[in-house]
């Protein structure tokens, strides 16, 4: 909510002092010039106002151009308000549109397409911009995925010698700047495809605030390229060989693997299994908001979690950076002889698509449990409606991306559900 205050420069002056209006809103101030001064002993310092006075004449008309100033503020605050789906304003566009509605300024000085694209990135990193899906500022990653895509346009432009503005972005840009991605920085099909969704989400929002009418980006052909990822998963019999195996020698190797563990029987990304606190368990449930969605959801707690909490007298894991973790996992993945397979990773990059094969140990993160909870309770006939709503997946479409099946195994399991028929046809025969 937007505060209003209005004050003296100098409220001990014996002369003529500037007036202020004061703006609060979201934890941060800002001050406007009134443009008028008066005498501090012809203020009214609790009700903010020029005092009636004979020495004043035209105190009415001061007063009424203070007025003016705050309903001003008002207005442009819940008319921006109004139009950006509930976000507030940023100090800085606020006193832009102050100014307009006074008539302080003459024209506007158009924004290009970067500068607005920079003030983006500018009020995404102070928290002024926040996410319009929960309303909680942008994450840090996102932000980074902006400053990378920000950077790979201005060295673009550079290189093509090709100003890049809202009525530049069309296909015959599009075509130019992917083949430059591939070609150039030899990015993979999925890096491609995030710097064209980010540039996507700028022209979106600078369409809706009237900034830009171009919309060549919301073609067919301007496509966000996507490519399924052959990441790994861990089988039931593999994440039993990790829980049997004895690590009482290593403390550190011991917890990861616990922690781990709990990721995979509980489908929760890494920033919330490691975080899980006692009080978030519950008569044999976890109750728990994930960090990046907001989404509150309740798991039942696995007869592993169970087994982990009880041989550590009930404390949960201790966590540790994601980077040191993801290194210590694959040291506990090559004690494991069943990991020892090889695993081939294919990716398209420079516009060919190259295999790498690998040892199944090398490719576990802390991301793997995650996948291997959806993949597993996939396979064990979960209905998918259940396991969405414990990993928070909002749509099929996007927890699908983590079922890791290959040929055979979907084979196996449309084996299994023909057998599951059959029997169930018998025994009603």
């Amino acid at each position: 909510m937007l505060h209003v205050n209005l004050y003296l420069a100098e409220p001990k002056s014996t002369k003529k002092t500037s007036i202020y209006a004061r703006f609060f809103c979201d934890g941060v101030r800002m001050k406007y010039k009134a443009r008028v001064s008066i005498r501090p002993d012809l203020w009214d310092f609790g009700k903010q106002r020029v005092k009636a006075s004979k020495q004043l004449p035209h105190h009415i008309e001061l007063n009424n151009h203070l007025e003016k100033i705050r309903s001003a503020a008002f207005k442009a605050f819940w008319e921006y308000v109004d139009s950006h789906d509930g976000n507030h304003p940023s100090m800085q566009e606020l006193k832009q549109l102050i100014d307009i509605k006074l008539s302080r300024v003459k024209k506007q000085v158009k924004m290009d397409f970067l500068s607005f694209f920079q003030r983006i990135i500018d009020q995404s990193e102070s928290g002024i911009r926040t996410n319009p899906s929960n309303g909680k500022p942008i994450r840090r990653n996102t932000i980074q995925t902006y400053v990378t895509t920000i950077n790979h346009l201005k060295d673009y432009q550079i290189k093509y010698k090709r100003f890049i503005d809202f009525n530049s972005i069309d296909l015959s840009f599009y075509n130019q700047y992917t083949e430059y991605l591939i070609k150039e920085l030899k990015l993979s099909t999925n890096t491609v495809g995030k710097n064209i969704q980010v540039i996507k989400l700028i022209l979106n929002e600078a369409v809706e605030i009237g900034l830009c009418k171009n919309i060549a980006y919301k073609s067919k052909r301007f496509l966000t390229v996507r490519e399924k990822s052959d990441s790994i998963y861990l089988n039931k019999k593999e994440l039993q060989e990790i829980e049997m195996l004895d690590l009482s020698k290593d403390t550190t190797l011991q917890n990861v693997r616990d922690l781990f563990l709990i990721g995979c029987y509980t489908g929760l990304r890494y920033s919330d299994y490691s975080n899980i606190k006692p009080e978030y368990l519950n008569n044999g449930y976890l109750e728990i908001t994930q960090t990046k969605t907001g989404t509150p959801v309740v798991i039942p707690l696995h007869d592993v979690i169970i087994r982990i909490l009880s041989r550590n007298n009930g404390q949960l894991p201790k966590s540790i950076s994601i980077q040191k973790n993801n290194d210590y996992l694959k040291e506990i993945g090559k004690k494991i002889d069943s990991l020892k397979t090889e695993f081939a990773k294919s990716i398209t990059k420079e516009g060919f698509n190259q295999r790498t094969v690998y040892q199944k140990w090398e490719l576990i993160t802390s991301h793997t449990a995650r996948r291997s909870f959806a993949t597993n309770e996939f396979l064990a006939g979960t209905p998918t409606l259940t396991i969405m709503a414990i990993t928070g997946h909002k749509t099929e479409k996007s927890f699908l991306r983590y079922i890791r099946l290959t040929s055979s195994e979907h084979a196996k399991l449309l084996k299994g559900h023909w057998e599951e028929r059959k029997t169930k046809a018998l025994s009603v025969a």
